[in-house]
């Protein structure tokens, strides 16, 4: 070896310990020399070390970026939920969720429903007629819908992919959107039941491997805002 490379690669040694190709060509050379009946352990050894770097490095991305979402969702819901506070009035609050809320949720369709109560029969009393506002289902309706018919009754909350009748919550628009997240709400002291549903085109918007965390924050806080108006 030349003089001259043998003081730089020794001045620099440790830039090329901290170099993953150098290094890898250091060994693969070394195994070489050896022959092919002797193996080196030092060198499988530090293949498996790479590939278990490799995989850490993977989960390390997936964390961040899971985290980054999660952030992401929660400044969504909190502004969608501070922009409800700002309501004056049960039109001007679904006006809200059809145009800047669906904006911010990154969302296709908002739907708002209520299941038919004797204290909705009368809508006199109301700024406008609730019927012309947001859609009335009969009773029992949510939970048939949100459990699809499996009557386990457990669930104020799924994500999931679109299921067949979601034509009777989004109508013509159920054609398009994949999937779905629907939050049964209890309004008032009457317990007036209503579904609050989110819907996307993309099939991975919502799905069951997600944390209902905010939306249920988001729905307590609808239950709130609706019951000032329909109490």
């Amino acid at each position: 070896m030349d003089d001259k490379l043998r003081e730089e690669i020794l001045a620099k040694a440790h830039e090329i310990l901290n170099d993953e190709t150098l290094l890898k060509a250091l060994i693969g050379t070394s195994d070489k020399n050896l022959g092919g009946k002797i193996v080196d352990l030092r060198s499988v050894a530090m293949q498996k070390m790479d590939g278990e770097l490799k995989k850490l490095k993977r989960s390390n991305q997936q964390v961040i970026a899971t985290a980054y979402e999660n952030l992401v969702g929660m400044k969504q819901v909190h502004q969608v939920v501070l922009k409800s506070l700002e309501q004056n009035s049960l039109d001007k609050f679904i006006a809200n969720l059809d145009t800047e809320a669906c904006d911010v949720l990154r969302v296709d369709c908002i739907k708002l429903g209520l299941e038919t109560h004797s204290s909705l029969q009368n809508t006199e009393k109301y700024d406008s007629n609730l019927s012309e506002l947001l859609d009335l289902y009969p009773v029992n309706f949510v939970d048939t819908y949100i459990s699809q018919g499996k009557n386990n009754g457990s669930d104020d909350v799924v994500l999931r992919p679109t299921p067949k009748g979601c034509e009777q919550l989004y109508g013509k628009l159920s054609k398009n959107l994949k999937s779905e997240g629907c939050i049964k709400l209890e309004i008032g002291n009457e317990k007036i039941i209503g579904i609050l549903a989110l819907a996307s085109k993309e099939r991975e918007k919502f799905t069951a491997q997600q944390g209902v965390e905010l939306l249920k924050f988001m729905g307590s806080v609808f239950e709130r805002r609706i019951s000032h108006w329909l109490n």
